[in-house]
């Protein structure tokens, strides 16, 4: 495009949400959280490089009742073995799930039954590890944990019909 320096801010689709919460331009309906037991995985590089640990922590506390950490978390957590997206290029599978038993005791430890994964190529790890250790769990990304929690005013329903 020619620019030397970009004329705007480049975020992750979770730090945008967050400015649209704490701005008020998002507003969550107290009726519609999750009432499930969540935990939330921290994604190496945008928890290590961006620092948006507290950010997607504030998120998962505005939209569900029961949130559960993992231990180590933040910039400790343990990863989700995705090789940086390598998994969704090339037939990772069993190395990425059958290598990640601590991940997969991580998440059973906390009792949720919804992972929050906030990077696809973690979800890909993620989901991964579910399937091979057969975990009762389920994923979840930010954007459904809004439009399934979010307050929509009166004017803005769709007509019945």
């Amino acid at each position: 495009m020619g620019y030397k320096e970009i004329p705007f801010e480049v975020m992750h689709p979770g730090e945008f949400y967050y400015e649209l919460l704490v701005s008020g331009r998002l507003k969550i309906d107290p009726a519609k959280k999750i009432k499930e037991p969540v935990t939330l995985h921290d994604p190496c590089n945008v928890i290590r490089r961006a620092g948006a640990a507290e950010k997607f922590r504030y998120i998962v506390e505005q939209t569900c009742e029961d949130f559960r950490e993992m231990y180590p978390n933040r910039e400790h957590n343990f990863c989700c073995n995705a090789g940086g997206g390598l998994s969704s290029l090339v037939q990772w599978y069993s190395h990425e799930a059958r290598g990640n038993r601590v991940k997969a005791e991580q998440i059973m430890a906390t009792g949720a039954k919804i992972v929050i994964v906030p990077c696809h190529n973690c979800t890909t790890g993620i989901k991964s590890i579910i399937n091979y250790y057969k975990l009762p769990v389920k994923t979840m990304f930010f954007d459904e944990l809004l439009v399934n929690t979010m307050y929509i005013p009166e004017e803005m329903l769709p007509e019945e019909g």
